[in-house]
């Protein structure tokens, strides 16, 4: 709510405009309807103590007497614009949605800087499924204020699931703004709208339609400048790997063609800005892009070079060093550190050298809390060890931690017990947390929380651990542990998370009795699981690798991978749509795991019912929009039998995984 602080002389001074304020900072209302009231006698048009008593009765939430508040303030200024504001603020409350846009519309005719009208309007707009009216009021909101967060958060969300239809200034400012910043958004999260954007552009299209024959129409140079101008890519290659196949053989196209003239090019400068976002994205999907024997012998000649510098303690190039790490991470050279202090190359030395240093001091400091003897664990731990997935720069984080009933019931998840909220300390679980993403963002999701985060792989813990000091994520403790050691923890949980995990259990139903044993009582639990009919495709494709009996490592797998691109097939279309397929350990994880079973509904339904666990909704808030549009009483989104329908209509509505909560009850 916005508070008025009037100098008019009808208003009290000073002193007493303060100790109000005071008194609202301490949330002292009952104090304050008292002063207020023996104010009001002596400043009966006071606005400053209108909009005080508004404030008060919103927040003890009398809204009917906020709302004649404000409406008084109205009647002596009708043009005092926050009083409209904090109209709209309540209308919005009281889900009197006309009544709440109408208010906001009023306060930006008389202030059309409000930036927060505009963001609240958006709100609105966005929750009633007006996604491009949503857009274009976050857009104005920070065409006013570009650095209010909270506007670019929502605009990013509305991002997920839209498409635009023609490049502006204005979205084209704000996606690279969005994307300056590490804690708002998860990329892969709007990739493809964003993609979407980007081929809106005819010239970047024309580029990816010729790459064939690229050179008659843009030599090399001004090529490399082409792509420096798009900003929106160029923050995509340092943020995600990008999967999009134009794309990727643009990049093969460039990364080849400058190693092949490393040493004629005259704009270095443009040439290094190119090969640092290039470098980034390499980096980022694991080399997956295949090497040419050509490639090889100058990379050779190149290494050797680089190395005869470096041991003599002469001058290195920073173009040679910058596509060198684009085929292949700095820090595997034992001479890297002779790199440290070339400034021009600083944020490809921070990735691929002083982050990956880090990360093995960190490894050395992780707690082990009991051997892993499990076989199947064993090779799962081998396989994370050597393809840490994923590699990642963003992440969503929650701004404003909530209660864990309000958390529940934004997103359609049936919470019947809400002992959780009374909580002085709420202890979380993330049960295979891989490479941190997911138990990071868990750790900001609920107000007086902490997270242990367990894991296999002192790898995958190792860059976990370190992101989470980046971030200043101080709540989480990292342990190296398998589930089926889960009791050697000696505690139990009230939030547990496992997402993508327990399908690669030699006993799945094993490791989530595991998990539900050390679940309290009342305690919630999100589960993800892989589901037998969206992973048709995979099947088959993993069915045939297992005939072949070849050795599955990395060269193989980029080789198989070259071959699905070029090959068309159903299946493998659908593979190649996949964010998975874009870098190393993600595909490997897709297509060459080492264990993995699935899942259908009603399987998942007689567990529940079995273990004491009772189904609490999915978490894909969007899927269940569309869901309801079908199944239309409040009840059926909690009827897995109805879902299991709905997915033999539809199998591909999971092609992630099925993601829900399930709540104990004993």
């Amino acid at each position: 709510m916005n508070v008025i602080n009037s100098k008019i002389s009808k208003e009290p001074d000073a002193h007493i405009r303060n100790n109000l304020l005071r008194m609202l900072n301490l949330k002292k209302y009952s104090q304050m309807l008292k002063e207020t009231k023996k104010l009001r006698n002596n400043f009966p048009e006071s606005l400053f103590i209108l909009n005080i008593l508004g404030i008060i009765n919103h927040d003890l939430n009398n809204l009917d007497e906020s709302i004649k508040n404000f409406n008084d303030i109205l009647k002596i200024n009708p043009n005092f614009s926050d009083a409209y504001y904090n109209l709209g603020n309540i209308f919005k409350k009281k889900k009197q949605i006309d009544k709440s846009i109408e208010n906001y519309k009023k306060c930006i005719d008389l202030n059309p800087n409000k930036y927060e009208a505009y963001n609240n309007l958006g709100n609105i707009y966005k929750d009633i499924g007006k996604t491009s009216l949503a857009i274009d009021n976050y857009l104005e909101c920070l065409n006013i204020n570009q650095n209010y967060v909270v506007a670019l958060q929502n605009f990013s969300v509305c991002l997920k699931n839209f498409k635009f239809y023609k490049t502006s200034l204005k979205v084209t400012k704000q996606i690279e703004n969005l994307l300056n910043y590490d804690e708002i958004v998860r990329p892969v999260d709007i990739i493809d709208c964003i993609l979407n954007y980007l081929y809106i552009d005819p010239k970047l299209l024309f580029i990816i339609n010729n790459i064939s024959n690229l050179e008659k129409h843009f030599p090399l140079e001004t090529l490399i400048d082409e792509v420096n101008k798009n900003k929106i890519l160029v923050k995509l290659l340092k943020s995600i790997p990008i999967p999009d196949l134009g794309i990727e053989k643009l990049m093969k196209y460039l990364r080849y063609n400058i190693l092949l003239n490393i040493n004629n090019i005259k704009n270095k400068k443009s040439a290094l800005a190119l090969l640092t976002s290039l470098s980034f994205q390499c980096f980022l999907n694991e080399y997956i892009y295949p090497v040419s024997k050509k490639e090889n012998k100058i990379l050779d000649d190149l290494e050797k070079k680089i190395r005869n510098l470096a041991s003599s303690n002469l001058e290195l190039e920073d173009l040679d060093i910058a596509i060198l790490s684009s085929y292949t991470s700095l820090n595997k050279y034992k001479w890297s550190d002779q790199f440290l202090g070339l400034k021009n190359i600083s944020e490809i030395l921070k990735k691929q050298i002083i982050e990956p240093n880090e990360e093995k001091k960190i490894k050395k400091e992780l707690q082990a809390k009991k051997d892993i003897v499990d076989p199947v664990s064993i090779v799962v731990k081998q396989q994370y060890e050597n393809n840490p997935y994923p590699r990642w720069n963003k992440i969503a984080l929650n701004k404003f931690p909530l209660k864990p009933s309000f958390f529940f019931e934004n997103n359609y998840i049936r919470i019947q017990n809400k002992k959780i909220d009374n909580l002085k300390k709420i202890k979380i679980l993330v049960a295979g947390c891989g490479t941190g993403q997911h138990a990071i963002a868990t750790a900001t999701k609920f107000t007086n929380s902490h997270v242990t985060a367990i894991d296999l792989s002192l790898q995958s813990l190792s860059y976990a651990k370190r992101m989470s000091k980046k971030l200043k994520i101080n709540n989480i403790d990292f342990i190296q542990l398998d589930i089926l050691n889960l009791k050697s923890l000696g505690k139990k949980f009230d939030v547990i998370e496992c997402v993508g995990v327990l399908h690669h259990m030699n006993d799945p139903l094993l490791g989530w009795k595991i998990l539900n044993k050390n679940l309290n009582n009342y305690g919630m639990m999100m589960i993800g699981l892989y589901s037998k009919y969206a992973r048709q495709h995979i099947k088959k494709v993993r069915s045939y690798l297992k005939t072949t009996n070849l050795e599955i490592n990395n060269e193989f797998i980029k080789s198989y991978r070259e071959q699905l691109i070029e090959t068309n097939n159903k299946d493998y279309d659908l593979i190649k749509k996949s964010t998975d397929f874009f870098s190393l350990s993600s595909l490997r994880d897709l297509l060459f795991h080492v264990q993995e079973k699935q899942f259908d509904l009603l399987e998942i339904s007689n567990f529940l019912k079995k273990n004491n666990l009772q189904f609490c909704g999915f978490q894909n808030k969007e899927l269940v929009n569309i869901y309801k549009k079908i199944y239309k009483n409040n009840e059926d989104i909690y009827n897995l039998n109805f879902w299991d329908e709905y997915e033999n209509k539809y199998p591909r509505i999971f092609a992630g995984m099925y993601q829900f909560w399930c709540q104990k009850f004993i």
